[in-house]
C-alpha cells in the first residue's frame, strides 16, 4: 500500500487533509493529556481519580459523532 497516494480514507470521511490533520493533532493530543493523567495517577493514587478515563470517554464520544454525522450524509 503507497501511503502517500492512498486518500480513501479522506474521501470516507469527507474531509481535506488538513481538516482530517487538525482532528488527528486535536484527538492526539487529548489522548497524551489522558496517558500523563494515567501516569500521575498511577504514582499518587489519590490525584485524578476520575479526569483521564473522562478524557477518553470524551474523545470516544467524540470520534462517535463525526463518524455518525458522516454515515447520516451518506
Amino acid at each position: 500500500m503507497n501511503f502517500l497516494n492512498n486518500f480513501q480514507h479522506l474521501k470516507k470521511a469527507k474531509q481535506t487533509y488538513f481538516e482530517h490533520f487538525v482532528d488527528s493533532t486535536y484527538f492526539s493530543f487529548l489522548a497524551l493529556k489522558a496517558s500523563f493523567i494515567f501516569l500521575i495517577h498511577g504514582i499518587y493514587p489519590n490525584s485524578f481519580e476520575f479526569e483521564g478515563g473522562l478524557i477518553i470517554k470524551d474523545l470516544h464520544k467524540t470520534i462517535e459523532d463525526k463518524k455518525s454525522k458522516i454515515n447520516r450524509v451518506l
